[in-house]
């Protein structure tokens, strides 16, 4: 059972799974209630499968009792019990789940070593490119915190339709580490909200998260 990280927080939790067990096994760990084995039948592709499975797995895990997942109109997943707000993340071969029993959480992972800097400019303001550039070229790490913090801010607030470039930005400190504090703005309308954001870089994957209280919005 590879629970890479199990971090508690105010009110609420974080875990990053690494997938490594067979398909069997993976299947014996989610636990999959009557309705979820329709919707895993429906699942095609091994690494979906187990992506889908490691992420049901991680939450019995965090809670210690099995949860449904459900999807509302715009794809954002909530458990069928209701008791807390959730969010998930995954990459090639992890999976992350974020909970809180209060406010909404938003949560991103990517690996370390994927190089995103030919759509750098797609998700980035002039500025932020800037700030992730530097004499010998573009930061990766920089690029990585930086997407997903966007990621992770476009999960929590309650708006579709976002340009990552000019609707959500970050700032980051100029020297990054292997975890740290930093703040990104989300802009609503003529609104400039600050979401407090805090990243970490565990087994090769970089996560970023926060948490926001849905009633700033309106």
């Amino acid at each position: 059972m590879p629970l890479i990280l199990h971090k508690d927080i105010e009110d609420g939790k974080i875990g990053l799974w690494k997938i490594t067990e067979e398909l069997s096994e993976l299947e014996r760990l989610s636990r999959l209630s009557e309705p979820d084995l329709i919707a895993y039948s429906g699942i095609s592709a091994l690494h979906r499968k187990k992506e889908w499975l490691a992420t049901r797995a991680l939450l019995n895990e965090l809670t210690d009792e099995q949860t449904s997942i459900r999807y509302d109109n715009e794809g954002r997943p909530a458990p069928e019990n209701g008791k807390y707000n959730i969010s998930i993340s995954h990459t090639t071969g992890f999976v992350a789940v974020m909970l809180h029993d209060v406010l909404i959480p938003g949560i991103d992972i990517e690996l370390a070593s994927r190089n995103i800097g030919r759509v750098a400019r797609r998700f980035l303001s002039p500025e932020e490119f800037e700030e992730c550039s530097h004499q010998t070229g573009i930061s990766n790490e920089k690029l990585l915190l930086h997407w997903c913090a966007k990621e992770a801010i476009f999960k929590m607030v309650p708006f579709n339709n976002i340009e990552f470039s000019t609707d959500i930005l970050i700032s980051l400190n100029e020297n990054i580490q292997n975890s740290g504090l930093f703040a990104g703005v989300f802009k609503n309308h003529s609104d400039q909200i600050s979401i407090p954001l805090e990243y970490i870089e565990e087994c090769g994957v970089v996560m970023v998260w926060g948490l926001v209280d849905l009633t700033i919005f309106r």
